[in-house]
């Protein structure tokens, strides 16, 4: 119960200021085009399920999660509820929920997909987002609504995936951007 009440307090005071700590240092939402760089420091851990992420206990990064993953930004809740891959794409199953007085909008073209970051012997690569995004390209999600469906990163070569990071940001009022670290070991990828 205290952990919980710890836990909240402090997710509540990092969706109350808008900032996270990245490399202990404190960094407001960040711009697409000029991403803050991924720190190999990502570890696996066992927490996982619907809560946000937060910083491990050196406080450095978050910890890698199974799916799903749920993250709240001053109102705006993302959650990536599981991972399909096929030769042309790497599709992210999402709901968005709007708890603001705004009208948030999705640009797919912002997402970025990271695979094995830090995860030895195993390739890493960056890929940017699909080309077609039929459930996302020009979404509006009215304020006090959800939209569910697929957003789609670039195929991914390497079959064999310890981890993925997954940036998105959101317009509204003000940019919202999530990053979600996923954990890949043993997860059943969804297949067409």
């Amino acid at each position: 119960m205290v952990k919980k009440l710890v836990l909240g307090l402090v997710c509540g005071s990092i969706v109350f200021t808008g900032a996270v700590l990245m490399n202990g240092t404190p960094y407001a939402a960040q711009d697409i085009d000029n991403p803050v760089s991924i720190d190999s420091s990502y570890t696996s851990g066992a927490a996982g399920g619907n809560e946000n992420s937060t910083p491990n206990k050196s406080g450095s990064e978050p910890q890698l999660q199974k799916l799903p993953i749920t993250q709240t930004t001053n109102g705006v809740e993302v959650t990536v509820h599981s991972i399909r891959r096929t030769g042309q794409t790497t599709d992210f199953e999402i709901t968005i929920k709007n708890g603001t007085n705004e009208t948030v909008t999705v640009d797919p073209s912002r997402l970025a997909v990271q695979s094995n970051h830090s995860s030895q012997g195993k390739a890493s690569e960056k890929v940017g987002a699909s080309e077609t995004n039929p459930d996302f390209t020009g979404a509006t999600i009215l304020p006090g609504k959800e939209r569910h469906g697929w957003i789609s990163g670039q195929a991914l070569t390497e079959k064999d995936l310890e981890s993925l990071i997954v940036e998105l940001s959101l317009d509204g009022n003000e940019e919202r951007a999530f990053s979600f670290a996923i954990d890949c070991k043993n997860l059943k990828f969804r297949t067409l």
